[in-house]
């Protein structure tokens, strides 16, 4: 029998409740079992495509098996993209802090040129995994792609902004969800977020396709 009003959407929750809980679990082990280094990054690809299938209503899907597989397929190649992101990363935080060092004029607009950069950075890096579960690509085009998107969809990106935000601080308030929900939770925010952008992408390409053939 199913269950309506108050206690269908309880019902409703809670199952999404343990199903987060219990991809967070996984998602941990993921990283634990590659020793941090080598295990975080084909965790977390296995994560969001999970949440994917979730989001497309394949809520039914075996969630070890899947995140198994993806783990294990997306190893190598994973790893290669979130390093690339790392790195990138890294350069642009050096050279930062090297030109903030220099007290002169020069020196503090290349200072300011690293900082909206860097700002660049962080919003595309919030896009980097529902990116990544969501397209074939070659890393060049995904790093293409999170860019061109973060600059042509600032309203997205304000969300996903705000869509990391409240949940990480929600964590930070109750440590305890953190076990249980510290990534999966953060990653259905994004994944929902970035769903939406794509489908409002693919309305507008079909829109300016047909506008074409029009003319």
């Amino acid at each position: 029998m199913e269950l309506t009003g108050w206690r269908g959407s309880l019902y409703h929750y809670m199952d999404w409740a343990l199903k987060l809980a219990y991809l967070n679990i996984l998602w941990l082990v993921g990283i634990i079992i590659g020793i941090g280094i080598a295990g975080f990054f084909p965790s977390t690809a296995a994560m969001f495509s999970v949440i994917r299938k979730w989001t497309q209503e394949e809520e039914d899907i075996k969630v070890f098996a899947h995140f198994k597989n993806e783990y294990k397929k997306e190893f190598l190649q994973s790893n290669k993209y979130g390093y690339s992101w790392a790195v990138l990363g890294v350069i642009i935080y050096v050279d930062l802090q090297f030109f903030r060092g220099i007290p002169t004029i020069w020196a503090l607009v290349i200072s300011l040129f690293f900082f909206i950069l860097g700002a660049i950075y962080i919003v595309s890096l919030l896009y980097a995994f529902p990116v990544y579960a969501q397209f074939q690509l070659t890393i060049k085009q995904y790093f293409k792609n999170c860019l061109l998107i973060v600059l042509s969809n600032p309203l997205f990106s304000v969300l996903m902004v705000l869509g990391f935000y409240f949940p990480y601080y929600l964590m930070t308030k109750v440590p305890g969800l953190i076990p249980f929900f510290g990534g999966s939770l953060i990653s259905l925010v994004l994944v929902i977020i970035s769903n939406r952008m794509f489908e409002t992408l693919e309305k507008n390409n079909k829109k300016y396709i047909e506008e074409q053939e029009i003319k």
